[in-house]
């Protein structure tokens, strides 16, 4: 899809989005601070956009090996104990394209609770997605005003 064609699709129509609710053994949940919008500047659980004709699953794993960096068996293995946490509406100001142009996200987060072992598996980039990357205790970015509105109740179902 074109740039055009896809920046008339956000402004005409929600969008399907994944988020990895990755958390460690000591209660601590993965954000990641956004460098593009929506949402820049704030820290967010990694995830992105559904691409059509792209299932679930092979979306999910797109995103593991994208924004966690996991190899590919290894995504397949952690997928396999994720937990979907429901569909969550997210709405933005603004979009990737436009400050004028609001996006609709209609997001399916998944929680995937690591083990110490697995932790040491993800290779998280910096750059294209994220400037930063933290571990917070859950009850922390529950209540961060730092941690994105739409972050901090992922943290609360999962604590």
């Amino acid at each position: 899809m074109s740039t055009h064609d896809f920046a008339a699709a956000v402004a005409a129509l929600p969008l399907v989005s994944v988020d990895w609710v990755v958390t460690n053994p000591d209660g601590q949940l993965l954000l990641g601070q956004r460098t593009n919008a929506p949402a820049c500047g704030w820290w967010f659980t990694p995830g992105g956009r559904i691409r059509k004709n792209e299932a679930l699953a092979q979306a999910l794993l797109r995103v593991g090996s994208e924004e966690l960096g996991l190899a590919p068996d290894v995504g397949l293995q952690l997928l396999g104990k994720a937990r979907q946490m429901g569909a969550w509406d997210h709405f933005y100001p603004d979009s990737a394209f436009s400050t004028s142009v609001s996006t609709h996200y209609v997001n399916l987060p998944h929680w995937l609770p690591l083990s110490w072992a697995e932790v040491a598996q993800l290779i998280l980039p910096i750059g294209v997605q994220h400037s930063a990357w933290q571990w917070l205790p859950l009850a922390d970015a529950a209540q961060d005003p730092l941690v994105h509105p739409y972050v901090r109740p992922y943290a609360a179902w999962v604590a």
